[in-house]
């Protein structure tokens, strides 16, 4: 995109591939809710600390919460700063009265959801 302003123009770059969205998720909610449904789901253990200390949930609670989310829940696509390559899901949702944030990613080898993080908004 150019942008003309008085004598000066000025080029905006173009956005990196695989960067963030705050428009399209990345993964498709029916196919997190097919692994979560089959066992394939890996929780971090930050992430089950976090909701057992902030919600008193456990596992089960967090993959029943994840079977909730919803298209309107979704927060941001982003990459991974730790693992190169790999697209974040982020969702923010009030799920059984509380708020919660969580981000997940699909694991290329595996095929397992991987729930990095899950804790209060």
């Amino acid at each position: 995109m150019t942008i003309v302003n008085a004598d000066v123009i000025m080029t905006r770059p173009k956005r990196k591939p695989g960067r963030r969205s705050y428009t399209k998720s990345h993964y498709q909610l029916a196919e997190v809710i097919q692994k979560i449904n089959n066992g394939q789901v890996l929780i971090n253990s930050n992430a089950e600390r976090d909701a057992d200390q902030q919600f008193g949930w456990g596992l089960s609670d967090i993959e029943d919460a994840y079977k909730k989310l919803q298209p309107k829940h979704f927060h941001k696509t982003d990459v991974s700063k730790l693992k190169a390559g790999v697209a974040l899901d982020f969702y923010k949702a009030t799920i059984n009265g509380e708020k919660i944030y969580t981000h997940f990613y699909i694991d290329d080898k595996s095929k397992f959801l991987v729930i990095n993080s899950f804790h209060e908004k």
